[in-house]
C-alpha cells in the first residue's frame, strides 16, 4: 500500500471529516519543504500560505535547526524538568523568553502545544485564586469565535460549537462575551467607538457573574482559527484596564501571534499591555519542534511558587532539551535576520497594500490585515451585505481553487485567512493575490451558473431543462461527448451524434432511445474536406434547426515539443481540432443564429494555458480554439441571442488522457457523467454568459 493509502487506512486526523476523506482515497502527502514551497510526493511544489499552521515563521529546510536539533541528542537526547532538575538549553530558553516578553513577566512554565499551555493557565488562574483566600474566583471568561486548544478546559474556554459540540462541553464555570467582531456586529460604527463598546461587553459579564466570582479574562489579542478579528482600536488597553480595575487576571493567547507573525515579538509589546500571562507556542520553534511556553508575572508567579507547598502540574516532556535547543536556534535567527522588523517595515505594509487589491472585487465583503495575518470575508452581496447559507461552503470551494493554483491557504466559514511564513518575498505575495483573484473569478462565475440554473428549473421543472432543442454533439462516441449526449438527453433534448466510428455512435444512440430520446447519427470525420457542409446540409434539409453546438471532437497528436514536432503531425492535430471546428462553425452559423437561443459550448483543456509541457501541437490547437470562440462570441453579442463559451472538464476518465497518461490510476478521476452540470447550464435558454472558460466542476453522480 501507499502512503496515502496507509494513512486513510488507519489515521484519524484532527479537524477533519474522515469519511470524506476516506472517499477522496486519502490526504496529500508531504515530503519536504523549503523556504516559503512544500513538495508532495507526486513532485507538486505548493506555495504554503499558511505557514503550515500558523507556524513555519522562519521557513522550511532551515540547516540551523537541525543541526541544532542534532548537536543536543548526541549530547542528552531527555532529561525531565521534574524532581529539581533542568537542563542548560532549558535553563536558556527560560531567561531568553523573560528577555523578549515585556516587564514583569519574570516566570516561564513549558509545555508541548498552545492547548496544554493554555489548559496551564486556566488551572494556575484558579490556584492562584485559591492561595490567594478567594476560591469562589473560578469564572473564566472567553469570547465567541474563541480558539484555545483541543482539550476539555480549552475547548470550554473558547466557544466554536462544533468542538463543544463533542464531549458534553463546555464544562462549569465558563462565560462568553461576543468577539470584536466588527465585521459581523457594527460594520458601520466607528473602529473606536464599537472598541470600547466591546470591550463594554466583557465589563458587563464581570459585573453579570460577579467580580469576586471571576478568576480571569482570556482572549487572542488576535483571534486566529476565529476568522483573523483584528482588535478595533483601545479595544485591548481598555479590556487591560477593565480586569485591573475588578481585579481579575488578564491572560493573553499569544499562540499565534508571538515571535513576530504581527511585527512584533508579541502583541502585548505591539499593543502595549501587560497581561499577568502570556500563552505561546507555534513560532518559538518555527513548527520544528513541539514546544510551547506560558509567561507568568511575578504576582501570580510568587504566590504559586511560596505558598502552594509545591505546584503539582507540569508535563513529562516540559522544557525538552531537544525542543529547547531547536527553540533557541529559531529566536536567534529571527533577529538576527531582522524578520521581525521585516514584517513591520516591509513585507507587512507590502503584504497589505497587496490584499487591498482583492477589496473590489463583488465577493469580497471586507480585507483585514495586521502584519503577515490577513483575512478575506466572502459575501454573497455587498450592497446590502449578505452573507453566504450556509456557511462555509464558498470558502471550502476558494480554498480548493487555491490548492489547484498550487497555493495553501485556511477557508474559515467563508473566511479566506492567509498567513504566510516571515521569509516570504514580495513576488510570492503577489502569487497568493494573484491566486485568489483567479480562484474569486471561477467562484462568482460558479455562482452565476447556479443562479442561471435555478431560474432554469423554475421556468422548466426538474430533468426538462433542455426540452424541445436540438443539439449537435461532436466526438459524441464515448467519453464526455457520450455523457453529454446523455445528459441532455436527459433533459429532454434532441440529440444529433457526430463522430468518426458509426458503431460507437450506435451503441450511444441505442442508450439515448431509453430516456425516449430522438437521437440522429451523423458518421463523419469532420477533418475531410467538405464535411462542414455535409452536416449543414443534413441539419438544414433532414431536422431544419440547430439550438446547441458542442464541439468535443479532437486527437491528442504527438506529445513533443514545439521544436521536436513533425511539420505534417503538427498541421494534422491543428486541421483536427482547430481547422475543422472553424469551418464547422462558419457552415452552421446561420441555423444558430436562427434560433432564438443559440449556443456554442467548445471544449478546451488545460493545455491551452500552458498546463502541460510538451504537449506542443495539441496546447496550441486548443488555445486556438479558445480564441476562436471568444471572438464569435464578440461579433455575434450584439446582433443576436446566441451564446459561446468554453468549458475546461479538467482531469476526467477518458481515452485520451488514458494514453497520454498511461501510468496513471484512472480510477482516481471523475468519470465524464460527472462533470455535465455545466454543459447543462450553458445549453439552457436562461444562460447570459459568453466569452468565458468555466471548470467543469465534478460532483459524483
Amino acid at each position: 500500500m501507499s502512503d496515502r493509502e496507509l494513512d486513510a487506512a488507519h489515521h484519524l486526523h484532527p479537524f477533519t471529516n474522515q469519511a470524506i476523506l476516506r472517499d477522496e482515497g486519502g490526504p496529500t502527502v508531504y515530503v519536504s519543504g523549503t523556504g516559503s514551497t512544500i513538495t508532495d510526493d507526486q513532485g507538486r511544489e505548493y506555495l504554503d500560505a499558511f505557514a503550515g499552521l500558523w507556524c513555519v515563521n522562519v521557513g522550511y529546510g532551515r540547516e540551523e535547526l537541525v543541526e541544532a536539533a542534532s548537536t543536543q541528542m548526541r549530547a542528552l537526547a531527555f532529561y525531565n524538568t521534574f524532581f529539581k532538575s533542568t537542563t542548560p538549553v532549558t535553563a536558556r530558553l527560560s531567561a531568553k523568553l523573560v528577555e523578549l516578553t515585556p516587564d514583569g513577566l519574570n516566570h516561564v512554565m513549558f509545555a508541548n502545544s498552545g492547548s496544554e499551555v493554555m489548559d496551564s493557565a486556566i488551572r494556575l488562574a484558579r490556584t492562584f485564586w485559591e492561595l490567594e483566600g478567594k476560591p469562589g474566583k473560578r469564572w473564566m471568561i472567553g469570547r465567541e469565535e474563541g480558539y484555545h486548544g483541543s482539550t476539555l478546559g480549552t475547548v470550554s474556554l473558547g466557544q466554536i460549537p462544533a468542538m463543544q459540540a463533542q464531549g458534553g462541553l463546555p464544562l462549569p464555570d465558563f462565560a462568553h462575551v461576543k468577539a470584536p467582531y466588527r465585521f459581523r456586529h457594527a460594520p458601520r460604527l466607528d473602529e473606536k467607538v464599537f472598541g470600547m463598546e466591546a470591550a463594554g461587553w466583557i465589563e458587563a459579564k464581570i459585573l453579570e457573574l460577579g467580580a469576586d466570582a471571576v478568576a480571569a479574562v482570556a482572549i487572542e489579542p488576535v483571534q486566529g482559527a476565529g476568522g483573523v478579528i483584528i482588535p478595533p482600536e483601545g479595544y485591548l488597553t481598555r479590556v487591560q484596564e477593565i480586569c485591573r480595575r475588578h481585579d481579575v487576571l488578564l491572560i493573553l493567547d499569544e499562540v499565534v501571534t508571538a515571535f513576530g507573525r504581527i511585527g512584533a515579538w508579541t502583541a502585548a509589546e505591539r499593543f502595549g499591555l501587560q497581561p499577568d500571562m502570556i500563552a505561546m507556542a507555534k513560532g518559538l520553534s518555527s513548527g520544528y519542534q513541539p514546544i510551547s511556553a506560558l509567561m507568568i508575572g511575578d504576582r501570580v508567579a510568587d504566590t504559586l511558587a511560596n505558598r502552594s507547598g509545591g505546584l503539582a502540574h507540569g508535563f513529562t516532556y516540559s522544557g525538552h532539551p531537544v525542543a529547547a535547543a531547536v527553540a533557541l536556534a529559531n529566536l536567534a535567527i529571527l533577529a538576527r535576520e531582522k524578520l521581525i522588523e521585516r514584517v513591520r517595515d516591509d513585507i507587512g505594509p507590502y503584504f497589505a497594500a497587496a490584499m487591498a487589491r482583492l477589496a473590489d472585487h463583488p465577493l469580497v465583503g471586507e480585507v483585514r490585515t495586521i502584519g503577515l495575518l490577513a483575512a478575506i470575508e466572502l459575501v454573497r452581496s455587498k450592497t446590502p451585505r449578505v452573507l453566504f447559507d450556509p456557511e462555509g461552503v464558498v470558502g471550502s470551494v476558494v480554498r480548493g481553487q487555491m490548492e489547484e493554483r498550487g497555493v495553501i491557504v485556511r477557508p474559515v466559514r467563508d473566511a479566506i485567512v492567509v498567513a504566510p511564513t516571515l521569509v516570504v518575498t514580495r513576488a510570492e505575495v503577489d502569487r497568493i493575490v494573484t491566486a485568489l483573484e483567479d480562484s474569486l473569478a471561477v467562484v462568482a462565475t460558479e455562482l452565476e451558473l447556479i443562479a442561471e440554473e435555478e431560474a432554469i428549473e423554475v421556468a422548466t421543472g426538474p430533468g426538462r431543462a433542455l426540452e424541445g432543442l436540438v443539439c449537435l454533439v461532436t466526438g459524441a462516441g464515448g467519453g464526455i461527448g457520450a455523457a453529454v449526449a446523455e445528459r441532455y438527453a436527459r433533459e429532454g433534448a434532441s440529440l444529433v451524434l457526430c463522430g468518426r466510428d458509426v458503431d460507437k455512435l450506435n451503441a450511444v444512440a441505442a442508450k439515448l432511445k431509453f430516456f425516449g430520446a430522438g437521437a440522429a447519427v451523423l458518421p463523419i470525420d469532420l477533418a475531410e474536406p467538405g464535411a462542414a457542409e455535409t452536416v449543414r446540409g443534413v441539419l438544414a434539409e433532414r431536422i431544419g434547426r440547430l439550438d446547441v453546438l458542442v464541439l468535443n471532437h479532437g486527437i491528442l497528436g504527438p506529445l513533443s515539443p514545439l521544436a521536436d514536432m513533425d511539420e505534417a503531425a503538427f498541421d494534422a492535430v491543428l486541421n483536427v481540432n482547430l481547422a475543422a471546428n472553424v469551418r464547422l462553425l462558419s457552415a452552421l452559423d446561420p441555423l444558430l443564429r436562427g434560433s432564438p437561443s443559440g449556443r456554442l459550448i467548445a471544449v478546451s483543456s488545460g493545455a491551452a494555458e500552458g498546463g502541460f509541457a510538451g504537449w506542443g501541437a495539441y496546447g496550441a490547437s486548443k488555445a486556438g480554439l479558445e480564441a476562436l470562440v471568444r471572438a464569435y462570441a464578440a461579433e455575434v453579442r450584439e446582433e443576436t441571442s446566441i451564446r459561446a463559451n468554453i468549458v475546461d472538464p479538467g482531469e476526467v476518465r477518458t481515452d485520451m488522457r488514458a494514453s497520454a497518461f498511461p501510468d496513471e490510476n484512472s480510477a482516481n478521476l471523475p468519470a465524464p457523467e460527472w462533470i455535465t452540470d455545466v454543459f447543462v447550464r450553458l445549453a439552457a435558454p436562461a444562460c447570459t454568459l459568453s466569452g468565458r472558460r468555466l471548470p467543469a466542476l465534478a460532483r459524483k453522480a
